[in-house]
C-alpha cells in the first residue's frame, strides 16, 4: 500500500488501474487492523483524490468502487474528506452529464461516460449513508440526484438514482420526503386546525411530468 502512493500518479493508464486493483485488495487486508489502515490511508489521501477528480473515465470509475470500499471500512474517518474534496467534483460532473445523457441514444450506455455517471449514482447513495453526511451535503446529493429521476434519463440511471434517495431517506427521511414532494406532491394535506396556515407545497397540484413514476415509487417505498 505504500508503494501506490506514487504509482498511482505514473503516466501509464494500465498501471494506475493495476495499483488502484492493489490498493482496494490493501483495504481488504487491513480492514481489521484500523491503526495500519487509517494512517496509510492519510498517506495516499492526495493522490488518489487525483484519479478520482482528474483522470481519464476509465480509472475515476475504478477509484470511485476503492472509495466505496474504504468507506465501508473507515467510514468516520473519511467524512469531512469526502465532504471537502470528493462530493465538490463527483456532484459537479453529474450535473455536467444530466443534459448529455437525457438526449441521448441507446448507444449511449457503452460510452464511458455513462459508466462513470452509474457508478457515482450507484455509489454516492452509500457513502452518504456509510459516512452520515451533514445536511449541506445531503442537500448537494439530493439537488444533483433529482434530474437523473426524469423518465428521459436511461433506465439504469434513473434506477440509481432512486437508490441514491433510499440511502438518504436513511440518514434523514424528513428532508428527503420534502425534497420529493417539493417536484410532485401526489397528495394535499389540511391543517389539524382552521386556525393555522393551509399548508403548501411547491408540488401540489402539478400535472403528472417526467419526475412523477419515480418519486411516486419512492415516497411509496418510504411508507
Amino acid at each position: 500500500m505504500e508503494r501506490c502512493i506514487h504509482l498511482l500518479s505514473d503516466k501509464s493508464i494500465k498501471l494506475r488501474l493495476k495499483v488502484l486493483d492493489v490498493l482496494e485488495q490493501c483495504v481488504v487486508v487491513l480492514q481489521n487492523n484500523v491503526n495500519e489502515l487509517l494512517p496509510m490511508v492519510h498517506r495516499v489521501w492526495s493522490p488518489f483524490v487525483q484519479r478520482l477528480t482528474n483522470d481519464d473515465p476509465l480509472v475515476v470509475l475504478r477509484a470511485f468502487q476503492v472509495l466505496c470500499r474504504l468507506a465501508d471500512t473507515c467510514g468516520d474517518f473519511l467524512r469531512s474528506r469526502v465532504s471537502k474534496n470528493i462530493l465538490p467534483k463527483v456532484t459537479e460532473s453529474l450535473v455536467s452529464q444530466a443534459p448529455v445523457s437525457a438526449k441521448a441514444g441507446p448507444i449511449y450506455s457503452h460510452t464511458l461516460s455513462y459508466k462513470v455517471q452509474l457508478a457515482e449514482l450507484q455509489g454516492l447513495g452509500k457513502l452518504c449513508e456509510k459516512l452520515d453526511l451533514g445536511e449541506t451535503d445531503l442537500d448537494m446529493v439530493a439537488s444533483t440526484c433529482l434530474p437523473y429521476l426524469s423518465s428521459r434519463q436511461p433506465w439504469k440511471l434513473q434506477d440509481a438514482a432512486c437508490s441514491v434517495f433510499y440511502h438518504l431517506n436513511e440518514v434523514d427521511p424528513d428532508a428527503t420526503w420534502l425534497i420529493l414532494n417539493e417536484v410532485y406532491c401526489p397528495n394535499t394535506y389540511s391543517p389539524p386546525h382552521s386556525s393555522l396556515p393551509t399548508i403548501q407545497l411547491t408540488g401540489m397540484g402539478k400535472h403528472r411530468n417526467e419526475f412523477t413514476d419515480n418519486i411516486l415509487q419512492l415516497l411509496q417505498g418510504f411508507e
